[in-house]
């Protein structure tokens, strides 16, 4: 069935000369294979829903007869049992957890439908090679947590078209959108009923660590990781030799475990020497960016506001958030298609008018597929101020760290459209169009709750008159807690990795 895998051919063949035409046709081979595989997971979910159709049917053979409390079971009970067994008997074959292979039922039960059904067009997609099992599961959970067809049917429809071009993180983001926007239910009851799933985890992890998440309303959990950003980046600037993921880390510790008292997670040695970054926390307001409708902020509407890094958030959620902004700044943005047209004029200091609006029109790095949201990017001279470049919006970005170094260290290069969009082309001739960021249909405030910092990220790492073609420092890398499935899709929990590059 398959070709005899000889790995030695690599090493016996004569070396050649270096080629890109070589490297774009093994990518090709490595897309081909992919598309195989996409199109073979098709066909286990379709044989997965067959067996668990199946089983059902088989529901008596899978239960005791000869139990006692079994045979005084009401169906719904029995039927339980016999799903169970099911799922065991799937789970040892495949050598999977059960949560694991009760999720894969729940993904071919979502997609392995009738023709015309929600999740049908998803799973022909991945049929054809178009998209990935993860890109497909991802939809199906998402499917599977509205109430009716209708609803699935205009979420499928909203996302697919542009699901089999963009990264998992991304189709996240999207699905998330699309949900609430179809999601017959209020957000704010919503919320409300997934407010009461906050919760917080240990996982184990190697070497003696673990892994502590925890599942806050977004607002709650933005903050809290600000705070702990800021504190961490004032030790640094102030000569503590730790990484910031570090000190986040240590900060947290010493706020849990000892609250106000004590300075646990400092080295002994240079205690004497840098701020403690507890001490430092206590003296930080949170910053929590919200992009608010301002009829919703009137009271004249409930659409959700964005949470700068998340998504959307309730109306209610947003107004708290706005009434306790030291300053509002407001963005005017095209009613047809949500594109930022300009600053208030209200706001003086022009590079901070011009950061604010690169901010509204990227949202994330500009990188395919990074999602490192851009109040904690660089941003950077598409064409570089010492060959001719503009400190304008037509010829800046924003670029994380890692990409900002990528596309001064490699053949990756980029050029900006008037209108915002991103195009990319790889060191073997691919192109990838990033567009900008879209937004409410109407005029919207941009709210800061903040204290005012030494200085800002944007003003220690934008390439200005005398940067020419610095290239930037290397990015420390930082990690994420692993993923929780969904609570209502399985048992257990975990969170969304956007790594490299993506939001910490």
């Amino acid at each position: 069935m398959f070709e005899p895998l000889r790995t030695s051919r690599l090493a016996d063949s004569p070396p050649a000369a270096p080629s890109l035409a070589r490297v774009s046709a093994a990518i090709d081979e490595v897309v081909e294979l992919q598309r195989q595989v996409d199109a073979l997971e098709a066909r286990k979910l379709v044989a997965t829903e067959r067996a668990r159709v199946e089983a059902e049917r088989a529901e008596a053979a899978l239960l005791a007869h000869d139990d006692v409390e079994l045979s005084r079971a009401g169906a719904a009970r029995r039927r339980d049992l016999a799903r169970r067994a099911f799922t065991a008997d799937l789970a040892t074959a495949l050598r999977l957890t059960e949560q694991a292979a009760g999720h894969l039922l729940d993904t071919a039960r979502t997609l392995a439908v009738d023709v015309g059904a929600p999740g049908r067009a998803t799973l022909d997609a991945l049929r054809h090679g178009r998209l990935s099992l993860a890109h497909a599961t991802a939809v199906a959970d998402t499917l599977a947590e509205l109430p009716d067809q209708d609803a699935r049917g205009l979420v499928e429809g909203a996302v697919l078209p542009s699901a089999t071009r963009c990264t998992l993180p991304q189709l996240r983001r999207r699905l998330r959108r699309a949900r609430d926007a179809a999601h017959p239910e209020p957000f704010v009851e919503r919320h409300r009923r997934a407010a009461e799933s906050r919760a917080v985890y240990v996982d184990p992890g190697t070497d003696g660590m673990a892994w502590l998440t925890a599942h806050l309303p977004a607002p709650v959990a933005h903050a809290a990781y600000d705070r702990l950003t800021r504190a961490g980046t004032r030790a640094r600037e102030a000569g503590d030799t730790r990484t910031l993921a570090q000190l986040r880390a240590d900060a947290a510790a010493d706020l849990l475990l000892a609250g106000t008292e004590t300075r646990t997670g400092l080295d002994a040695d240079t205690t004497d020497r840098v701020p403690d970054p507890l001490e430092v926390v206590r003296r930080i307001v949170p910053t929590v960016r919200v992009t608010v409708p301002v009829l919703s902020l009137l009271g004249s509407s409930d659409v959700a506001a964005d949470l700068d890094g998340h998504g959307p958030v309730d109306a209610a959620t947003a107004s708290r958030l706005t009434a306790a902004a030291p300053s509002l700044r407001r963005l005017l943005v095209d009613p047809v298609d949500g594109r930022v047209l300009g600053t208030d004029p209200g706001t003086y200091t022009v590079p901070a008018a011009l950061r604010a609006f690169l901010r509204a029109r990227d949202g994330v790095c500009r990188f395919p597929g990074c999602t490192r949201a851009a109040a904690r990017c660089d941003v950077d001279h598409v064409v570089a101020w010492s060959d001719g470049g503009r400190t304008v919006a037509d010829n800046l970005t924003h670029l994380c760290r890692h990409h900002h170094v990528m596309k001064h260290q490699s053949v990756w290069r980029s050029g900006l459209d008037p209108n915002g969009a991103v195009t990319w082309t790889s060191p073997t001739g691919r192109t990838h169009r990033d567009p900008p960021v879209k937004h409410v249909e109407q005029v919207e405030h941009v709210v800061h709750v903040e204290q005012v910092e030494p200085r800002s990220l944007d003003a220690s790492t934008h390439e200005g008159p005398t940067a020419g073609r610095r290239t930037p420092e290397r990015s420390e890398p930082e990690r994420t807690a692993p993923e929780h499935p969904t609570p209502n899709r399985t048992e257990g929990s975990s969170s969304e990795p956007d790594r490299p590059g993506g939001s910490p």
